[in-house]
């Protein structure tokens, strides 16, 4: 008996040492033998006290840059996408170098071995001569990776994820459910902390919409469709909004009613003249080389926009107005004119586009992050963008937003959270906001099919601020980049 193994909890105390907990206390948090593993794992390997101390110390301590992006990657799991949530949080982190490499994660990902994806692709059915045509690892993923792969002599890429993978994610989704009780073992109770807690805890709200994510053949259906908007019916949607933004631009008047500083109205102006020569394609799935774990599609070309964003100054610049003129305007049709009928992709981080220069085509991957809206759900976000891009009253505002789920204190508090989530206009991005709104229990009714929405905004909101930031450099001088301004003719179309 006295050679005998202690329990999962006594193990965990055991590693992190007295300090942090005594068993009474983790033994009441975690009483499932597999999150008692994974977070053994976590505090062994990992050291997930040391991060929650760094991500929640008030100052004195400094990390390496690496560290925290060094740490998402190797723990896997979910925590690669909640570093995307991190990555947009300066109010939190101050090191614009941490807040970088939080942001890479997702596009740094450590790949499974080539000859491990063959093994699991024959184990799924696959004929020893396709898992042959294999090849290298071209992105890798917090869900899943992309491999080339060549079929019958034909190129195409082939994407795959595992059971295994799933299941990390179900324990850690359970792990961050208990994030408030860990913190406080780990006394860890000042502010930051608190944030980093409530961080935590709205999490748990994105896990239907995470986990669907693993289901291939839902996302191989959503790209037939999604294939099918982007041609004809988003050409068309796109030109009449041209037709309705061009103006603002192109007339010094209105640009200067907008508070566009005359470099970024020419810049804006220039985007949208040219992308009338521009095109949306969606990777095509192969049926028949498909299943729940892998997916065959065509190859995307082109560079992603996040390597766009992180190249050369003339790079840089090629991106914004890609992103502002083309990408931004997609995502809000989806959402405001589509997402009933059809569908919305709202995961739109930069690595998620490719935009091939020779072709002028922009390429939309990763459908397995998409939403579908009651039509009730999708009118009230329309009349939202409406009311918020005319500057509104606030009862209007905060109807709108209590129809969606949030709640506040007062109307003038929901209505300021809900023009900060949709506006992007000051030094407080989408994200800022959206996690004090969730510091604020602002977000606890919010319906789990809105969730994705939210979280998309708060992409687009830290994405945006970002090139804020990149204007604001070489500029001097602040840009606003609204949101429910860009989305407000698709808003008004939508409701009709």
């Amino acid at each position: 008996m006295g050679n005998q193994q202690g329990s999962p909890v006594e193990e965990i105390v055991r590693i992190a040492g007295a300090s942090l907990a005594s068993v009474g206390v983790f033994s009441q948090v975690i009483t499932d033998p597999d999150q008692s593993i994974r977070l053994g794992e976590l505090i062994s390997k990992h050291d997930f006290p040391g991060l929650l101390r760094a991500l929640t110390s008030s100052g004195g301590v400094r990390f390496d840059p690496e560290f925290f992006p060094g740490w998402i990657r190797s723990a896997g799991g979910y925590f690669p996408k909640f570093a995307q949530v991190l990555s947009v949080r300066a109010d939190l982190i101050d090191d614009p170098r941490v807040l970088q490499g939080f942001s890479r994660c997702l596009e740094d990902m450590p790949s499974c071995p080539d000859h491990l994806v063959r093994s699991h692709l024959q184990e799924q059915g696959w004929p020893e001569a396709s898992c042959a045509g294999v090849g290298r690892s071209l992105n890798a993923g917090t869900v899943a990776q992309v491999n080339e792969v060549v079929l019958q002599g034909m190129p195409a890429v082939v994407k795959v994820t595992w059971p295994s993978t799933r299941k990390k994610f179900v324990i850690d989704f359970r792990l961050f459910s208990h994030a408030r009780q860990i913190l406080s073992a780990l006394q860890l109770r000042d502010e930051k902390a608190r944030i980093v807690a409530a961080m935590f805890d709205a999490v748990a709200k994105s896990e239907p919409s995470v986990m669907e994510e693993f289901d291939l053949l839902r996302e191989a259906h959503a790209m037939q469709m999604a294939a099918g908007l982007c041609g004809q019916p988003w050409n068309e949607s796109y030109r009449a909004w041209q037709r309705e933004m061009l103006p603002i631009f192109l007339t010094g008047n209105q640009a200067a009613a907008q508070g566009l500083p005359p470099q970024i109205s020419d810049l804006a102006a220039a985007a949208l003249q040219r992308s009338q020569t521009w095109h949306t394609r969606v990777p095509e799935p192969d049926a028949s080389h498909s299943n729940q774990w892998a997916m065959v599609m065509t190859r995307a070309d082109g560079q992603s926009l996040h390597e766009l964003m992180n190249a050369g100054r003339s790079e840089q610049l090629e991106g914004a107005k890609i992103l502002i003129g083309y990408v931004v305007p997609l995502i809000g049709w989806l959402l405001l004119c589509k997402s009933s009928s059809h569908l919305a992709h709202v995961d739109p981080h930069l690595g998620n586009f490719r935009w091939h220069v020779q072709d002028q085509t922009l390429w939309v991957l990763d459908w397995g992050s998409h939403v579908k809206l009651t039509e009730e759900k999708r009118r009230s976000f329309c009349m939202l963008v409406s009311i918020i891009a005319r500057d509104g009253e606030d009862a209007l505002i905060a109807d709108m937003a209590k129809s969606l789920g949030v709640s506040g204190e007062s109307d003038e508090h929901l209505a300021k959270v809900m023009r900060g989530i949709l506006n992007a206009t000051s030094r407080r991005a989408a994200q800022d906001t959206l996690e004090h709104a969730a510091h604020d229990s602002l977000l606890k009714d919010i319906s789990s099919d809105v969730v994705p929405v939210v979280r998309c905004l708060a992409i687009l909101g830290g994405t945006l601020k970002v090139i804020q930031q990149k204007f604001r450099d070489a500029y001097q001088q602040d840009v606003p980049l609204s949101l429910a301004s860009l989305w407000a003719p698709f808003a008004a179309a939508g409701l009709h």
